[in-house]
C-alpha cells in the first residue's frame, strides 16, 4: 500500500516565488499529529479546484508551504468534480449530522444547508449558529482532503426552513415520508432529468421526528406555485441521515449515468 502525500488546504496556492503561510489550525495537525519535518513533501489546494505539490517548510512557530512550480498540477472544474445537487438538510444530532456532511463531500454535493426544523432535536442557541458552522466547515475540508476532491463544499449558516423556502432556486424538491399525505409526491428518480439541465437542484430533507404540520402545509402551500415539488424515497420511513443519503447518491449516480450511459459490467 503507498503513503499518502498530506494534504493541506491554504487561501492561495503557492508559487517558485511566493510561498504561503499555512492557517493556524493546518500547521498545528501538520505538526502535531502527521509529525512532519522541514522539506517534506505536501499537496497544497486552494479549495476552488486547484492543486500544487509543495514541501513544508518551518519559520519560527509558523508552517509554510513552498513550491518550484507555478501553474496547479492538478485541476478539476466545480461542474466535473460536484454535482448541481445543494442538499438543504435539517441539523441531525450527535455524529450523524458529520457523518452526513463528511459524505456529502465524498459524494460531490455543491453546497449544504443545515435546517432548523420544528421537530430537530438540536439547539444551536446556547453555544451560536457561528460555533455549529466553524465546526461543520472543518469536517467538510478535512473529508475534502482525504477524498482528493479539489473543490471545497460550502457549509452555509443554519436557516429555518420556511425561510429557505423563501430563496428562489431553479428547481427544489422536498423528499416526504410515505403518510405524510402527500399523494402527488413523485418517485426520486426524476433526478436523472432534472440533472440534464445542469441547473442547481435544492432539495430538502427533513429531521429524525419528521416534518411537522405546519412545514407540510407550507410544502403544500409552495407546491401549487411550483416553487417546490414533493418526492418519495420509496415505501418505507426512512432514517434522516440514510434519506441524506439516497438523495446524494441518487444525485451522483444519475450524473454519471447521464455522462457515461450504462455501465457495463
Amino acid at each position: 500500500m503507498r503513503s499518502r502525500i498530506p494534504r493541506v488546504l491554504c487561501g492561495t496556492l503557492p508559487t517558485s516565488k511566493s510561498p504561503v503561510q499555512l492557517p493556524e489550525d493546518e500547521a498545528s495537525h501538520l505538526h502535531s499529529v502527521l509529525r512532519l519535518r522541514d522539506g517534506d513533501p505536501v499537496v497544497a489546494l486552494d479549495g476552488k479546484g486547484h492543486e500544487v505539490q509543495a514541501r513544508l517548510q518551518h519559520r519560527d512557530k509558523t508552517a509554510w508551504v513552498a513550491t518550484d512550480h507555478d501553474k496547479p498540477t492538478r485541476t478539476h472544474s466545480l461542474d466535473d468534480e460536484t454535482t448541481p445537487l445543494v442538499l438543504e438538510v435539517a441539523i441531525l444530532k450527535g455524529d450523524a449530522m458529520s457523518w452526513v456532511i463528511e459524505k456529502a463531500v465524498e459524494m460531490g454535493v455543491r453546497r449544504l444547508v443545515p435546517l432548523v426544523c420544528d421537530y430537530g432535536v438540536v439547539e444551536i442557541g446556547k453555544k451560536g449558529s457561528q460555533h455549529f458552522v466553524e465546526r461543520w466547515q472543518r469536517i467538510a475540508d478535512q473529508a475534502l482532503k482525504q477524498c482528493e476532491r479539489l473543490n471545497r463544499m460550502k457549509v452555509d449558516a443554519p436557516s429555518p426552513v420556511l425561510e429557505t423556502l423563501k430563496y428562489q432556486a431553479h428547481q427544489r424538491w422536498v423528499a416526504v415520508e410515505p403518510r405524510a399525505g402527500f399523494e402527488e409526491a413523485v418517485p426520486f428518480r426524476f433526478l436523472s432529468e432534472a440533472l440534464k439541465e445542469r441547473d442547481e437542484i435544492h432539495v430538502l430533507v427533513g429531521p429524525e421526528g419528521g416534518w411537522s404540520p405546519a412545514e407540510c402545509d407550507a410544502f403544500r402551500a409552495e407546491s401549487k406555485h411550483r416553487a417546490l415539488r414533493p418526492a418519495s424515497l420509496g415505501p418505507l420511513v426512512l432514517r434522516a441521515e440514510t434519506a441524506a443519503l439516497f438523495v446524494m447518491g441518487s444525485a451522483l449516480s444519475s450524473q454519471i449515468l447521464s455522462r457515461h450511459g450504462k455501465l457495463r459490467p
